[in-house]
């Protein structure tokens, strides 16, 4: 299953493209994004082998995220949609390597038609895919190992890295470098002086073992003194927040300035805490709340979706069924009502 990433900020065009793609087999949506920003968080986080994104978006364009996607060598397929056909768009996007430039409005026989051309490429996405995602897993649940364990998957994503070969220098020096911020961001979380390691030029293994070793040895000295602190509380709060106000349309950046935290920082905690990125975490209370509502009044599924801050009616159908793994009309009918 290939797992795509939908960046477009028209969310009427945005729930049209995630429903094409989920009529072809063999593709999944695993995240939404409405701007350049959001969709590189995203992009480094849920880790998805296409990237769909229109040109224009609010903060910057979809030529940017590709651009930052390339730098890093990231395994992935782009595809551009475009309401301009401009020349000097088609030129960068060529140079950028993107799969596919398609103009709006896009059918979804066009888009299936761009996905299926892809398969080839993305073949070779899979085993450079699996190692970031290997990366996030281990990242995710940092707290919960012991240290042996720590020192031993650590290991083991450093071979994957540098004893394969589907991965050349350039490649192995970024993820090197991805799985090192990721590591070195949750010792900030603790110890915010902590001074940012750098790799040996030669990438040797036992080398680089060395450096992440050392990351690892200030992880397992300051983690235990740093969970007993505020930082539960904090979180506690913002989800109490959340809570109270999920009809309103809330951010991840929102929630970090009321918790008195950076975006990152806040984003890695929630996560840490909670089990669940800030956007599921949200989907999940959100479609709770509807589920509550479905059971207990008699309004229409549109008004509750409304009610629980979905702005439109078919995203809130699709992240119910995502959660409740029915629709909202059969979850009722299933309980009689």
């Amino acid at each position: 299953m290939y797992h795509v990433l939908v960046v477009e900020d028209e969310l009427l065009i945005r729930d049209a493209l995630v429903e094409m793609v989920h009529q072809l087999d063999g593709f999944k949506v695993t995240g939404e994004a409405a701007s350049c920003e959001e969709g590189w968080r995203l992009m480094q986080e849920l880790w998805p082998t296409v990237v769909i994104t229109d040109i224009q978006l609010p903060d910057q364009d979809g030529l940017e995220l590709i651009h930052r996607i390339r730098t890093q060598r990231l395994p992935v397929v782009t595809i551009i949609i475009s309401g301009h056909d401009r020349f000097s768009y088609a030129q960068n996007a060529i140079r950028l390597h993107v799969s596919e430039y398609l103009l709006k409005p896009i059918s979804e026989v066009e888009l299936h038609s761009a996905l299926s051309r892809s398969v080839g490429r993305l073949e070779t996405c899979i085993e450079p895919n699996q190692i970031l995602r290997d990366i996030q897993r281990f990242i995710d649940r940092l707290h919960e190992f012991e240290p042996i364990g720590l020192f031993e998957q650590t290991d083991r994503i450093l071979h994957a890295i540098l004893g394969g070969r589907s991965l050349d220098q350039g490649s192995q020096t970024s993820y090197l470098r991805i799985f090192m911020g990721k590591l070195t961001e949750f010792i900030k979380i603790i110890h915010p002086e902590f001074q940012d390691a750098s790799l040996p030029e030669d990438l040797n293994e036992q080398r680089v073992r060395h450096v992440f070793h050392d990351l690892l040895h200030e992880w397992t000295l300051r983690y235990p003194q740093f969970a007993g602190n505020n930082m539960r509380l904090v979180i506690k709060r913002a989800c109490e927040y959340m809570g109270a106000h999920m009809q309103d349309e809330l951010t991840l950046k929102q929630m970090a300035d009321y918790s008195n935290l950076s975006s990152s920082y806040f984003g890695v905690l929630f996560k840490q805490y909670t089990g669940k990125s800030f956007v599921n975490y949200l989907n999940y209370i959100r479609i709770e709340k509807a589920m509550e509502l479905l059971r207990t009044s008699d309004k229409k599924v549109y008004e509750i979706a409304e009610d629980v801050g979905f702005a439109t009616l078919p995203y809130f159908n699709r992240v119910f069924k995502h959660v409740a793994l029915v629709t909202p009309n059969e979850y009722r009918k299933g309980l009689g009502l």
